[in-house]
């Protein structure tokens, strides 16, 4: 009875599927564990390796980086799928099942690597290398306009230092649940203008940060300085925008700082 239960028919149409469900689970069905394990690691460090090497390139080349970056990972995506396909068919319809070839051995190692590790992976990206961001208010027009879908470069400020006339997001002092977008108008050293006319240095450690419209907007006028820590990445490019007249295709790749980072 058990020998009878261990003997299994491989069908192409499942591996490809368990394979579009993750890369290297197609593998794994076929019976080649190591081989699936390889095929996600391989899938994991090109996401990684790709997202690390776009943040490299000039402001106006990160979008396409970032594509072509995402394009590389689909085709491993996709390879895989054919590969665990093609050894399906090829090996026959018959096969003994291997102790992992259980349904739930499957659906355990999908758990395991879609929601733990590339879960972990993704997060890791948006939160030390470049997140894409969606902008909500009209602060910063026209420079960056309501509907724009930016890049921002979370490893920029550990590779160079913040410069006058950065595009910034960071820390909202008064709700650091919350990050505010806005303009670097001074650094430590710098002289300003605030509230009211006066002047005053910029201290250690410190940035002026402000809007683009002078009407209303909440900035250093309003909370004061920020610390330099406290810069989350800086803008640099648009990837799309879109409003109530449809896509802005102008706006698709303008760059977001007067000079390339």
């Amino acid at each position: 009875m058990d020998t009878e239960r261990e003997i299994m028919e491989r069908k192409g149409w499942v591996a490809a599927l368990l394979g579009l469900t993750m890369p290297g689970m197609g593998q794994i069905y076929n019976g080649e564990a190591l081989k699936g394990v390889c095929v996600f690691v391989i899938f994991i460090m090109t996401y990684l390796a790709g997202m690390r090497l776009a943040v490299l390139l000039p402001d106006r080349l990160l979008v396409a980086g970032a594509a072509l970056a995402t394009a590389v990972v689909l085709a491993v995506y996709c390879l895989a799928i054919i590969d665990g396909y093609r050894k399906a068919r090829r090996d026959g319809a018959v096969y003994r099942g291997k102790g992992f070839n259980r349904w739930y051995a499957y659906l355990a190692v999908w758990m395991v690597e879609s929601v733990v590790i590339m879960g972990l992976a993704v997060a890791y990206v948006k939160r030390n290398v470049v997140e894409p961001l969606k902008i909500v208010t009209t602060s910063m027009e026209p420079n960056i306009t309501k509907g724009d879908r930016i890049l921002v470069d979370k490893s920029a400020y550990r590779r160079i230092p913040p410069r006058f006339g950065d595009i910034v997001v960071f820390v909202y002092p008064d709700d650091r649940s919350k990050v505010f977008i806005r303009q670097i108008a001074g650094l430590p050293g710098d002289t300003v203008k605030l509230a009211g006319g006066r002047e005053e240095i910029v201290p250690h450690g410190q940035a002026y940060l402000l809007g683009t419209k002078s009407d209303k907007i909440i900035d250093s006028r309003t909370f004061g300085f920020v610390p330099l820590r406290d810069l989350d990445g800086k803008a640099r490019q648009v990837y799309w925008s879109s409003g109530s007249e449809g896509v802005r295709w102008n706006r698709i790749g303008v760059t977001l700082s007067g000079k390339e980072g």
